[in-house]
């Protein structure tokens, strides 16, 4: 794609509202799912989440992902993708696992060195992971996104994911990683 690819999130704790066709959208997706139980590295369905994924194209649009009819999104960004760069949301996946966070300003060299060079190259060799992505966020915290297209949201419980989230490395930067938030989402909507 030549222009700058963008893409807007939110989390809500509703049903968003219809949507409007934009002609800078690439890609939305609706999803329903919740927030991921560390200890059982499962979904925990209630109380249910939905999550908007627009991608689209030029400046940052705060109103692609549309807000929630009356509410206020529980987390909502504009973001920058950093790697792969152009990526768009895949259509054939089976759930979507985010992942945001923010980083020790003294540690985020470092941070990004390694985000961009084990840690999503490993996640991509992940069976089951059909896209890795990650995001700098132009708008919203925490200030860095991950997302993961996947076949299903099980991957995450895989010997694969876990293999790929144990390495020394890893065990290193998540010390100087704050404000952690983990989603997972099965269900597509529309």
């Amino acid at each position: 794609m030549g222009a700058t690819l963008r893409l807007s999130v939110q989390i809500l704790d509703q049903p968003p509202p219809p949507y409007a066709a934009s002609p800078s959208v690439v890609t939305r997706q609706v999803w329903q799912g919740g927030v991921t139980d560390l200890t059982t590295r499962t979904m925990i369905a209630s109380p249910p989440r939905w999550l908007v994924l627009a991608d689209h194209q030029g400046p940052a649009q705060a109103t692609v992902a549309a807000a929630s009819a009356g509410g206020t999104p529980l987390l909502s960004w504009e973001l920058e993708q950093i790697l792969p760069g152009d990526a768009a949301s895949p259509a054939d996946a089976g759930g979507v696992i985010l992942v945001s966070m923010d980083v020790d300003p003294a540690r985020e060299d470092e941070f990004n060195d390694w985000y961009n060079t084990e840690h999503i190259p490993h996640f991509r060799k992940v069976p089951g992971v059909i896209a890795a992505r990650r995001f700098r966020a132009l708008r919203g915290s925490p200030a860095y996104v991950a997302l993961y297209h996947v076949t299903d949201t099980d991957v995450y419980a895989t010997p694969g994911w876990m293999a790929a989230n144990e390495t020394p490395w890893i065990l290193r930067m998540r010390r100087y990683q704050r404000n952690r938030t983990y989603f997972m989402f099965r269900r597509k909507m529309g």
